[in-house]
């Protein structure tokens, strides 16, 4: 009991390892965020160590895997467990908050798309390792039966009693065979037909077992209803009024609301959705007419100047028209009017705080086409 005790905890702790595996393997970012500084930072940076962070869940995992025995059987069953995990909320997770299973930004890290598919390549490799290489490299001794046929008395080993090859063959050591004649016991072969026939059944049930429950994760990952296009931007208009309460009153959106304003708004953009409207048809499309929070909804049409790191606005004419804002990333949809302001003409979309690398690139680059453009 204590055995399987200890089993069952070192599958605990490496399956915690495998989490927190594929959460290093899916969001880098958020443990090294990524930063123009290391460009002129001499030395060994964060940045340096950060495509190897990896490293330090996986050694975790092979040390509690190594502290006993069945260490592959730990090894794997952690593994799945966290695969199949994985697998079953794919389609819930792409249902319902997309921005965690895929890249909003094609600067950002890989999300769980990318780390499901990196654990499954050390699972893969694991069994190429473990299963294969190892158990063809450190392969044990063969078992032998202790019985007759496999033992040898000591007097044969004696030197004193050795005898030549010519007095070998003349006096050979021949083995008289046994044989045991009688009636056949009819219940011991009854019994024993039973006995594997359900052996047989047993075995036919666990492959019924397995394969009836890859039908089922299989049909589970493929025919989950996932939205449509209109459902998912239905979705999006809903999340993107979320917001929580700091302790000093302020307000701010909560992170998948960022994430969803920015789909929203690239929808906009793209699709000229808001060409010929007023700003109150723009707001009432939005969904801003039914906000229960009019403080939240202030913070949100707030068109005052704000400085954004991925652009420098001094030399553009554009209105800041909804500002969705976690603290950190940022989404902003911008409206250019007709001469009397009255109406949108074009809507544009811009995004900071995802990446500051990013950010920077564009800034500078904005900058140079500014600058290019005085200098005519």
């Amino acid at each position: 009991m204590l055995h399987k005790l200890l089993i069952a905890l070192r599958i605990l702790f490496v399956t915690a390892g495998a989490l927190a595996l594929l959460f290093v393997l899916s969001f880098p970012d958020s443990i090294i965020p990524p930063h123009p500084m290391y460009e002129y930072m001499e030395g060994i940076t964060a940045k340096d160590v950060k495509p190897w962070i990896w490293l330090a869940p996986l050694l975790l995992m092979e040390f509690f895997d190594v502290l006993g025995p069945r260490r592959n059987l730990v090894w794997f069953v952690s593994l799945f467990i966290v695969l199949l995990a994985g697998l079953i909320a794919w389609p819930v997770i792409e249902s319902t908050y997309p921005e965690l299973l895929y890249p909003t930004f094609a600067y950002e890290d890989g999300k769980l798309s990318a780390g499901l598919g990196w654990l499954a390549v050390i699972t893969f490799g694991s069994i190429l390792f473990r299963g294969v290489l190892l158990s063809f490299l450190c392969r044990g001794p063969e078992r032998s039966d202790d019985s007759e046929l496999n033992s040898v008395d000591s007097t044969v080993l004696d030197p004193a009693t050795a005898r030549t090859v010519r007095e070998i063959a003349a006096a050979p050591v021949r083995v008289k065979p046994r044989f045991l004649f009688g009636e056949a016991d009819h219940g011991l072969i009854a019994r024993f037909g039973v006995f594997m026939r359900r052996l047989v059944f047993r075995s036919r049930v666990r492959t019924g077992l397995f394969f009836a429950a890859g039908v089922l994760l299989l049909g589970w990952f493929c025919f989950y209803p996932r939205p449509d296009a209109q459902q998912a931007l239905e979705r999006d208009l809903r999340r993107l009024q979320e917001h929580v309460l700091l302790p000093g009153g302020s307000m701010r959106a909560t992170t998948s609301a960022v994430h969803a304003a920015y789909r929203v708004m690239k929808y906009v953009s793209d699709h000229e959705s808001f060409a010929g409207f007023t700003r109150q048809q723009a707001e009432k499309w939005l969904r801003l007419d039914k906000m229960t929070s009019p403080s939240y909804l202030a913070v949100l049409r707030d068109e005052t100047d704000r400085p954004l790191a991925s652009v420098d606005d001094a030399f553009e004419s554009r209105t800041r028209f909804l500002t969705v804002t976690d603290g950190i990333r940022t989404a902003v949809l911008f409206i250019r009017t007709n001469e009397k302001g009255d109406v949108i003409n074009i809507s544009e979309v811009q995004d900071a705080g995802w990446n500051a690398v990013a950010d920077d690139l564009r800034r500078r680059f904005g900058n140079d086409i500014d600058t290019r453009i005085l200098s005519r």
